[in-house]
């Protein structure tokens, strides 16, 4: 019953290996104006057939973003206030009151 645990161990823990070593992820992001500019998908660092295995972190301007492996080079996400989509036409929630606060 147990006999074929190598053999699905050994195929399962390349897999597992793969999720541990992923890096960063990089948010989506206008690459302009929020109402202006296109939006960028995210990505998770390294980006596959791009970078090199080291390329863990995400890197760049809130603008443009890219994996690289300088951790001088990190960008702080969170001080980014351009990667938040764009709400639904008609479905922005009441988020945006429009300016003078009636009076």
């Amino acid at each position: 019953m147990w006999g074929g645990f190598p053999a699905i161990a050994a195929l399962l823990l390349p897999l597992i290996l793969d999720v541990e070593a992923s890096g960063e992820y990089c948010h989506g992001w206008h690459d302009g104006h929020p109402s202006q500019g296109a939006w960028k998908e995210g990505f998770q660092c390294p980006e596959k057939m791009i970078d090199g295995e080291d390329a863990i972190i995400c890197c760049g301007k809130c603008e443009l973003r890219y994996c690289c492996a300088s951790t001088e080079a990190r960008l702080d996400q969170g001080t980014c206030d351009n990667d938040q989509r764009d709400p639904e036409p008609g479905g922005d929630g009441g988020k945006e009151s429009g300016g003078d606060g009636g009076a």
